[in-house]
């Protein structure tokens, strides 16, 4: 009769130990799942506050062929303020990626510390472009703008 009970107890305890185990690790993957959604969340609020918008003429000519430069006028129409130096812009330029050392921005319409809601960012690009239809496709926090022009010589 004893080992009976001792077997009973043994096989209680081994039980006890798994569904501890089962809970631990349950536990562990609920935790994960919530701290990918926060960061999801948090991802999704920053993208929702960022829009911007070209608002050069797209038949002006905004490429000067003598310096090399493509000059784009961006607006902050979102709600939340933007890096004013292009950290967090990518710029494709012809589906050519634009390296930051060859941008150059300037807040045109406020203090240079911070792109704000309203205010106009003017953008140098330094890009030796030919003769004909050009595409720059600028991308930051997820907002992606895209400026076709052409280019004449």
């Amino acid at each position: 009769m004893a080992s009976v009970s001792i077997s009973h107890m043994v096989i209680f305890i081994a039980s006890l130990v798994i569904a501890a185990g089962v809970v631990g690790t349950m536990v562990t993957g609920v935790d994960r799942v919530n701290t990918a959604l926060e960061d999801n969340s948090l991802d999704a609020s920053e993208q929702l506050r960022t829009d911007i918008t070209v608002i050069s003429d797209s038949g002006s000519e905004v490429y000067d062929p003598n310096d090399e430069t493509l000059t784009l006028l961006v607006k902050n129409t979102g709600t939340q303020p933007l890096p004013s130096d292009g950290t967090n812009l990518d710029v494709l330029v012809n589906g050519q990626y634009v390296l930051p050392d060859d941008l150059e921005t300037e807040v045109v319409n406020g203090p240079n510390d911070a792109w704000s809601r309203s205010e106009v960012l003017r953008l140098d690009i330094q890009t030796g472009l030919e003769e004909g239809d050009h595409r720059v496709h600028l991308t930051i926090n997820g907002e992606k703008e895209t400026f076709q022009f052409r280019h004449v010589e």
